[in-house]
């Protein structure tokens, strides 16, 4: 895989499965009444958490896998799986139940933990973000550029995660619920494709 190509992959896979686009009317629903500044911290705490969660399981991926006897071939087979399952929960238009749970949209209630639980995790870094990481991040034969490359993606990604939500009001305004959906939706229909190629690359490498 050249090294354009796995930067793009990684970049709309992660981009598709965060989906923080779809994350706007949420973060908007659940800081009503927060003031510019409680709105901003929050943000900050979101991606901050995000990025401690995705980049933290990308570094010790390989050693969680060692310790549990899992080859990277499994995990790409039941990550695809995940993936297909959020991108097809998109495509319905549904916010998947990997994502974020009722009992953490009760629990967001308390101003100064929404931004750790649900927005930082698990609505950006679900397991589905996880996933995907681990398993880009630790590829059979991946070299250290290419290690290089999809760390820049994912940094890329959790910035453009914050710059949409920091201008979420903006964005609603624009898109309306309407667009939020569609855009959903068209990440929906990229994950399933990238779902499906994981499954397939990682059955065909199991009995090879």
């Amino acid at each position: 895989m050249s090294l354009i190509i796995l930067f793009v992959t990684v970049l709309v896979a992660l981009f598709a499965i965060m989906n923080p686009i779809g994350a706007v009317p949420i973060l908007i629903s659940l800081t009503d009444g927060y003031s510019l500044k409680e709105r901003k911290d929050v943000i900050i705490k979101s991606v901050y958490m995000a990025s401690g969660m995705i980049f933290g399981f990308m570094f010790i991926g390989v050693y969680i896998f060692d310790i549990l006897g899992i080859s990277i071939y499994d995990f790409e087979i039941a990550g695809g799986a995940l993936l297909f399952k959020v991108g097809f929960d998109m495509l319905q238009g549904k916010t998947s139940n990997t994502k974020i749970t009722q009992a953490e949209k009760d629990d967001s209630a308390e101003r100064e933990a929404i931004g750790i639980a649900p927005i930082g995790t698990p609505l950006l870094a679900g397991p589905g973000s996880i996933t995907t990481a681990i398993i880009y991040f630790n590829s059979t034969g991946i070299t250290l550029i290419e290690r290089v490359i999809v760390v820049i993606a994912v940094a890329i990604v959790l910035l453009l995660a914050y710059f949409l939500l920091k201008y979420s009001i903006k964005i609603f305004a624009k898109l309306g619920k309407t667009g939020s959906i569609v855009i959903s939706r068209i990440m929906g229909l990229l994950l399933t494709a990238i779902a499906v190629e994981l499954i397939t690359n990682g059955i065909i490498k199991i009995f090879l």
